[in-house]
């Protein structure tokens, strides 16, 4: 590989597209009052909160990336198979999310919202990368 654009280009975006996506088809679909009880400007607050969580997913999704490669389980994902896999990540992150217990402590929060996000890049990341 010459350049990690190939590489870097997905695993930044794919997140991003997806949790931007989302939040834009929850504005249409039940309105982003719900879920900012109408005290801000509804579709660019939920732009915010997307974009915040969509970044996390991207340096999630590189962090596994770099331990894969380092444990020579994995190369980088390039192509297809690097945006299907950065993209699928917050869904299979949501779908960890649906399965966690719910929190009773401020270090449980963050376990609970954390957790599934490492493990989603980890698993997406392993599941549908190359072998080296």
């Amino acid at each position: 590989m010459k350049s990690f654009r190939p590489w870097l280009t997905p695993a930044l975006l794919g997140p991003l597209l997806t949790t931007w996506g989302f939040a834009t088809l929850g504005a249409l679909a039940i309105g982003a009052q719900a879920i900012s009880l109408g005290l801000a400007e509804e579709w660019p607050l939920l732009m915010m909160w997307a974009t915040l969580f969509g970044s996390t997913f991207a340096v999630f999704v590189v962090t596994a990336d770099v331990v894969l490669l380092s444990l020579k389980w994995r190369s980088l994902p390039t192509g297809a198979r690097g945006w299907f896999s950065a993209m699928v990540t917050p869904i299979a992150c949501y779908f960890g999310w649906m399965m966690m217990p719910q929190p009773e402590t401020i270090l449980g929060v963050v376990l609970t919202v954390m957790g599934p996000m490492l493990g989603a890049a980890f698993a997406t990341r392993f599941l549908f990368g190359a072998r080296p």
